[in-house]
C-alpha cells in the first residue's frame, strides 16, 4: 500500500515538473505583457502545488521538516509557512537567476607577498598542458596549494595571452547560479587574441561552473580556462592534473616561511626535525606554512610533539590574499560540510584506519550504518573524487586518508561519542583473521588470508595500541598476530616488545600466554639468545601441558623442537617432532601435522639426514596440496609464509643432495613470491649462489653471497659451512681481484636487486651511477631528497634504521655536507635522474 502511494506521489511531482517546463517555454515564446503575466501566475500556482506534493512525499518517507528544509535549502519556518499558505518556493533571502545579488568579483590575479617555493615540475607540466587543452583543472586535497599554484601559473604564462588573464574567486559564491555573475565579463570574447580565465575554488558550486564553462567554451574559442577544485568538473574535453602533497620541497617551504616570519631562523640546524614535522603534516603546504609561522615562539623540536593537537596549534589570525582566515580545521570542515549525511558518517569512520583501506576494511568500520556494498563503493568513489581520501599508488585497490584529514575525522567521531565503538569494530574484524588462521588452512586459502593481513599490518599495529589503551580483551590475540608477521621482516625488537606486553597483560589467557612464550622463544633464537629461547620454550610447554588443548600443546612442542635443534641437540629436536606428528595424526589434525613435518624436515637437513628430510618435506607438501584448490596456479597456492617455507626447505634439501634441476625450480618459485619473509628470501638466494658455483658462474655466486652477508641475518652452522665452501671455490677460480670486485658489487645491492639477479642468473649491471656514492648510498640519498624519514627509508630498502644512519654519515662525509637539506640539493643537481635498477 505504501509503495502504491509513493508511486502516485512521484507521478504527481513529475507531472508538476513537466507542467512548469511547459509554462516556462510558453513565457519564453511570447512578447505580450498580459500573456507573460498570465504565464508567471500559472508558474506560481504550479510551483505551489509541486511544493505541497514534494513535502507530502518527503513526510510520507519519514523525513523531518528540518531535513526537508535542508534538501530544499530554505529555512524550516519558511517552508512550513509556505506549505500551509500554498505559496511557491521563493524566499525573500534569495534572488532569481536573472537578478544576481552580487556583482562580478573577477579581476586581475591576486598578489602574494611571500616567496613561491618548489612546484617547478608541476608548473612546467601545466604550461605544456595549457598549450594543448582549453579546459584544465587542478585538483587535490585541502591545503595542497592549488590556489597558490594557479596564481603562479597565471603570472608566468600571462605574456602568452594577449587577450589578458582574469581571475575569478568563487569561494564567496554560495549558489551555483551565482557563478555567472561572479565571472561577469571576464570570459567575454576578446578582439586582441587568446585569453586565460582562472576559476578558483569551484568544488562547492560545481554545477554552476560546468554551466558557465560550457557556455564560454562555445562562445569564445580563444578562451582558455583553468579551474582549481577539490574535485574535477568531469566535463567533456577537460584535462585534469592531480596536485600531490610536497615531498622534496616540503622542508624548503618550511624553512623559507619560517625565515620570512622569523629573521635569522636557520633551517639547516633543524633539518631532521623539520623533515619529521613535514611528514607528520602530510607535506600539505597550508599545514606546513601554519607550522612554520609558529617559529617566532617555538623551535621545531618543541613544535613536533604539539602536532598531536594540530587543529588548536595550526591557526593563523592573518588573512590571506583571497580574504580568508587560514585555519587547518576550517579548511577541512569546508569540504566535510559539503558531504551528505552518509558521506560524513563514512568519512569519519574511515579515520580509524591509519594504514589505509579497501572496500573490505571500509565495510568493517562502517558496519551498522546499513549501507549495501554497492552504496559503500559509490561513497568511497565520491570521497576520492572530492579529494577527501586518495588512491594508494603503491597498493592498487586501496585508499588512504591524509593524517590531518584523519585527525579531523577522529575529532568528529569523538564529539559524537562514536570513536570507541568504531575502534571496537576494527578490533573485532582483525581478530577474525586469527580465527581463520587457527584452522590451519592451506594453499590458495591461506595465501588469501595472509595477503589480507599483510595489507592491514599498519592497521593491525594501530589496533594493538588501541586495544592496550582501552583494555580490550583482543589485545593479546592481536599482539601475537602482529608479532608473527613482523618476525618475518626481522623487526625483532618490536616483536619482543609486543610479546612481552602480552605476557604482562592480566587479560591474557593461559593458551595465549603459552603461544606468546612460543613466539618469544623463536624470536630469542633469531637474536642469538639461546638461553632465553630454551627458558621460554620450556615455560610455554609447561603451561600448555596444564591445558586440554591439542593445538596449544602442539605449538609449544614445536618451540621445544626448534630450541633443541638450535642448541645442537638436533636428534632430540627430531624425536620431539616425530612424537608430535604422531599425536596430531591420532587427533586427525592433518593441517597442523603438515606444518610440523616441514619444521622437522629442516632439523633433519641440519643433522645431515637428507633422505629423511626429503621424505618429510614431500609428505608435508602432499598434505598442503591436498587442501588446496588445484585450479589455482602453483604460484598462487604457495604464495604465503607456510607455502614459501615448504618450498624453501625443499630447495635447501635438493641443493645439498645435488639435485640441481629440482633445486633451481624451488629457488625460482620462492624468489617469485611477493611474500614478506626476508630471511627465507636470503636463504634462497644463497641456494642460487651454490648452484651458480656448480655452473661455474663464479662472479655471480660471489656477488650473491656478499650481498646476503651485507644485509645480515642469523645463519645456522651447517649452512655456513656449505656457503664458505662454495665461496672458497669461486674465489680460487677467478682470483683475488675479480673476486673482490664481484663481492663489492654484491655488498652495495638491495635485497630486491639480489633477488632479480639470482632469478635471471645474469651478470649484474655495473654502470657507474655517480663518481661519488655507491649504489646503496645513492638509493638512501634519493629517498632523503624525497622527504622520507630514516625509518621510512629503512622499511622501503629492507635495511635497519641503524644502517640508514651509517649510510647517511658516509654520504655527508663523501659529499662534504652537514644536513639532509644539502643532501637533497646534491641529489637534485647530480643524482635525481640517474637510473637505479631495482630501487
Amino acid at each position: 500500500m505504501v509503495e502504491h502511494e509513493d508511486d502516485s506521489l512521484i507521478k504527481q511531482v513529475e507531472f508538476y515538473r513537466r507542467r512548469l517546463a511547459a509554462v516556462a517555454e510558453s513565457a519564453g515564446n511570447t512578447t505580450e505583457t498580459a500573456a507573460m503575466a498570465a504565464a508567471f501566475a500559472e508558474a506560481q500556482r504550479v510551483a505551489a502545488r509541486g511544493l505541497r506534493s514534494a513535502v507530502e512525499l518527503g513526510l510520507e518517507r519519514g523525513l523531518s521538516w528540518r531535513q526537508l528544509a535542508e534538501l530544499l535549502d530554505i529555512p524550516a519556518s519558511t517552508l512550513h509557512r509556505q506549505y500551509r499558505s500554498g505559496a511557491a518556493i521563493l524566499t525573500a533571502r534569495e534572488s532569481p537567476p536573472d537578478r544576481p545579488d552580487a556583482p562580478s568579483t573577477a579581476g586581475r590575479v591576486p598578489p602574494w607577498f611571500d616567496t613561491f617555493v618548489g612546484r617547478e615540475r608541476e608548473l612546467a607540466d601545466l604550461t605544456d598542458l595549457l598549450g594543448r587543452t582549453r579546459l584544465l583543472s587542478v585538483i587535490g586535497p585541502v591545503g595542497v596549494g592549488k590556489t597558490r599554484l594557479a596564481a603562479e601559473l597565471a603570472r608566468r604564462v600571462e605574456p602568452a595571452y594577449p587577450g589578458g588573464v582574469r581571475w575569478a574567486p568563487l569561494a564567496p559564491v554560495t549558489k551555483p547560479w551565482q557563478v555567472a555573475s561572479a565571472v561577469g565579463t571576464a570570459g567575454e570574447p576578446s578582439a586582441t587574441g587568446a585569453a586565460l580565465l582562472v576559476l578558483d575554488n569551484c568544488e562547492h558550486v560545481i554545477d554552476g561552473v560546468i554551466d558557465v564553462v560550457s557556455k564560454l567554451r562555445a562562445s569564445t574559442p580563444q578562451l582558455h580556462i583553468v579551474t582549481t577544485s577539490r574535485e574535477a568538473l568531469r566535463a567533456q574535453g577537460e584535462t585534469v592534473m592531480v596536485l600531490e602533497p610536497l615531498r622534496a620541497d616540503a622542508v624548503r617551504l618550511f624553512g623559507t616561511r619560517a625565515s620570512e616570519s622569523t629573521p635569522g631562523f636557520e633551517a639547516g640546524a633543524w633539518a631532521g626535525v623539520i623533515a619529521e614535522i613535514c611528514d607528520r603534516l602530510d607535506g600539505l603546504p597550508l599545514a606546513i606554512e601554519l607550522a612554520a609561522g609558529q617559529m617566532d615562539v617555538l623551535t621545531p623540536e618543541l613544535l613536533l610533539p604539539k602536532l598531536a593537537d594540530r587543529f588548536e596549534l595550526l591557526v593563523d589570525a592573518q588573512r590571506g590574499p583571497v580574504g580568508r582566515r587560514r585555519s587547518l580545521r576550517d579548511a577541512i570542515r569546508w569540504s566535510y560540510d559539503r558531504l551528505d549525511e552518509a558521506g560524513r558518517e563514512v568519512f569519519a569512520r574511515l579515520s580509524v584506519l591509519p594504514g589505509g583501506f579497501d572496500e573490505q576494511s571500509a565495510a568493517a568500520v562502517t558496519a551498522g550504518l546499513g549501507l549495501p556494498r554497492a552504496r559503500l563503493s559509490a561513497l568511497l568513489t565520491g570521497l576520492a573524487r572530492k579529494s577527501l581520501i586518495v588512491l594508494d599508488a603503491q597498493r592498487p585497490g586501496r585508499f588512504r586518508m591524509l593524517e590531518s584529514l584523519r585527525a579531523f575525522g577522529q575529532e568528529v567521531l569523538l564529539d559524537a561519542g562514536e570513536l570507541a565503538p568504531t575502534q571496537v569494530l576494527l578490533l573485532d574484524w582483525l581478530v577474525g583473521f586469527e580465527q581463520q588462521l587457527v584452522k590451519y588452512p592451506g594453499g590458495d586459502e591461506l595465501t588469501t588470508i595472509e595477503q589480507r593481513i599483510v595489507a592491514e599490518l599498519d592497521n593491525l599495529r594501530h589496533a594493538v595500541n588501541v586495544a592496550a589503551t582501552i583494555g580490550h580483551p583482543a589485545h593479546p590475540i592481536l599482539s601475537i598476530l602482529l608479532a608473527r608477521f613482523l618476525a618475518n621482516t626481522s623487526d625483532l625488537a618490536e616483536v619482543e616488545k609486543l610479546l612481552t606486553d602480552v605476557l604482562s597483560n592480566p587479560l591474557t589467557s593461559p593458551p595465549h600466554r603459552s603461544n606468546a612464550l612460543t613466539w618469544l622463544a623463536k624470536n630469542d633464537t633469531r637474536q642469538g639468545d639461546l638461553d632465553a629461547a630454551v627458558r621460554h620454550s620450556n615455560e610455554a610447554l609447561a603451561l600448555a601441558r596444564e591445558l586440554d588443548d591439542v593445538e596449544t600443546l602442539a605449538i609449544a612442542l614445536t618451540s621445544v623442537m626448534f630450541t633443541r635443534g638450535s642448541t645442537g641437540d638436533l636428534r632430540g629436536g627430531v624425536r620431539v617432532g616425530g612424537e608430535l606428528v604422531a599425536l596430531l595424526r591420532r587427533e586427525d589434525r592433518a593441517g597442523l601435522a603438515g606444518w610440523v613435518l616441514n619444521k622437522q624436515a629442516w632439523l633433519l637437513v641440519a643433522d645431515g639426514d637428507l633422505a629423511a628430510a626429503r621424505e618429510a618435506i614431500a609428505e608435508s607438501i602432499r598434505i598442503y596440496e591436498s587442501r588446496a584448490d588445484q585450479a589455482v596456479p602453483i604460484a598462487g597456492r604457495f604464495a604465503n609464509h607456510a607455502g614459501m617455507s615448504l618450498l624453501h626447505t625443499a630447495a635447501v634439501t635438493a641443493t645439498l643432495q645435488r639435485d640441481d634441476a629440482a633445486a633451481a625450480e624451488y629457488v625460482t618459485a620462492v624468489l617469485a613470491m611477493a611474500v614478506p619473509d626476508r630471511d627465507t628470501v636470503l636463504s634462497a638466494i644463497e641456494c642460487a649462489a651454490i648452484l651458480a658455483v656448480r655452473q661455474q658462474k663464479y662472479a655471480l655466486a660471489l656477488t650473491l653471497t656478499a650481498g646476503t652477508t651485507a644485509v645480515g641475518r642469523p645463519v645456522q652452522e651447517f649452512w655456513t659451512r656449505h656457503l664458505e665452501a662454495a665461496t672458497s671455490t669461486a674465489q680460487h677460480a677467478i682470483g683475488p681481484a675479480a673476486a673482490g670486485a664481484a663481492a663489492a658489487r654484491g655488498s652495495s645491492m638491495t635485497v630486491a636487486q639480489l633477488t632479480d639477479l639470482a632469478v635471471s642468473g645474469g651478470t649484474p649491471a655495473d654502470e657507474p651511477l655517480t663518481d661519488v656514492l655507491t649504489r646503496r648510498e645513492l638509493a638512501v640519498a634519493r629517498r632523503v631528497a624525497d622527504g622520507l624519514t630514516n625509518a621510512q627509508i629503512a622499511k622501503e630498502l629492507s635495511i635497519s634504521p641503524r644502517t640508514v644512519d651509517s649510510h647517511l654519515m658516509n654520504i655527508r662525509t663523501k659529499l662534504e655536507v652537514r644536513t639532509r637539506v644539502e643532501v637533497a640539493l646534491w641529489v637534485d643537481r647530480n643524482g635525481k635522474h640517474t637510473r637505479l635498477p631495482g630501487v
